[in-house]
């Protein structure tokens, strides 16, 4: 094989490879990218054996042919190029010579047989889902996936797509991150799917420039078309928990407050919460929201934000990182909290602002014990 290809062009597509490939080297050849000729393009492919990406950019191509490099060092060498193009050769043992103006490179690789087959999205048309909507959703709740790997049927985000809608849900047990996104979608049942939160992660990457991705479920793979790459991921076999009852709660006692304010005094009064814990008291009274930290070790913060609220008081806890990843990814100038006793969850949503699209976006955070 022998190709000259742009070192930008070739270095973008490593680029998003690097999140795929197997760091632990448990098998060697996983730490390694395909890399691989197909008309006048060089095609790159990544796997850690649950989810692949395959990507690719145009080039010159000399002889056809396939090769397999370590992915890290491949990155590295092409960051490290002149601003120009880049020649590959393999030669004999598997050898790759990397040249690009007066530097050169060998690289010892593994021959492509050694690589492993990837799933591809096949047969049929697949589900288009607008790339603008996917991206809102994942940010609205991915922070919420849990990071307990034991949890598997929680490790992931549920894709519910409907003919009207695109939704997402992701919990971690403690909150609830839900969110629903009006889109026709050409489908004649509804699917829901579990992504694994490694695959989520890597879709978002794929969607920042992209207007559209189109998914295929193939055999026990989820498979997403994004631009010319190709994002596929063992689904998680597993029920996902019922959320609909979740959602649908609501709480008798209601506020408004501007969500950069709200997340400042959080940020300030947790400076004194508990190391561990991380909890902060909300006070919901007449005429202002008291927010309240402690710690035996460190000592207590408060503070009070001005609020048009007339109904009964009411205490309650709350993890304050949990709150602040809602304010976060909620993006709106004010947010409305709802709720009910100190034993209920809350439930906070953002207040939509004027002439902005229409999400359904509702975040429910368990209490904590004070």
């Amino acid at each position: 094989m022998e190709i000259v290809v742009r070192k930008n062009d070739l270095l973008r597509e490593l680029q998003l490879v690097q999140g795929i490939v197997e760091r632990k080297n448990s098998i060697p050849i996983l730490s390694n990218v395909l890399v691989e000729t197909s008309g006048a393009e060089i095609r790159i492919a990544a796997t850690d054996l649950d989810v692949s990406l395959r990507s690719g950019c145009g080039a010159q191509v000399v002889s056809g042919g396939a090769i397999t490099l370590g992915a890290k060092k491949l990155y590295e060498i092409m960051r490290s190029l002149p601003e120009s193009d880049v020649r590959l050769e393999v030669q004999a043992d598997s050898w790759t010579a990397i040249e690009c103006e007066r530097v050169r490179f060998r690289m010892a690789g593994l021959p492509k047989e050694d690589f492993p087959s990837l799933p591809e999205a096949k047969g049929g048309r697949g589900i288009e889902v607008p790339g603008a909507a996917l991206r809102e959703l994942i940010a609205r709740t991915s922070f919420a996936i849990t990071a307990e790997d034991a949890r598997y049927y929680l490790a992931g985000a549920l894709l519910i797509l409907e003919k009207d809608a695109v939704s997402m849900v992701a919990t971690d047990g403690h909150r609830l991150a839900y969110a629903s996104r009006k889109a026709p979608l050409k489908v004649t049942d509804g699917q829901r799917v579990l992504v694994p939160r490694k695959a989520i992660q890597e879709l978002a990457r794929l969607l920042e420039t992209e207007e559209s991705a189109t998914f295929h479920q193939v055999e026990n793979h989820l498979v997403f078309t994004v631009g010319s790459r190709t994002l596929a991921s063992k689904s998680i076999e597993g029920q996902f928990p019922a959320f609909e009852k979740v959602i649908a709660i609501s709480g008798d006692k209601s506020v408004r407050l501007g969500r950069e304010a709200l997340a400042t005094a959080i940020r300030r009064v947790s400076l004194l919460s508990s190391d561990r814990s991380r909890a902060v008291k909300l006070s919901l009274e007449k005429g202002h929201v008291g927010l309240a930290a402690s710690s035996p070790d460190l000592g207590e913060a408060r503070e009070s934000l001005p609020v048009d609220y007339t109904g009964a008081p009411v205490e309650i806890g709350f993890n304050a990182q949990y709150l602040l990843d809602f304010l976060q990814a909620a993006a709106t100038e004010r947010v409305a909290i709802e709720l009910k006793d100190h034993e209920s969850q809350g439930i906070l949503r953002p207040v939509p602002d004027k002439d902005a699209v229409a999400t359904d976006y509702r975040y429910v955070v368990m209490p904590m014990r004070l």
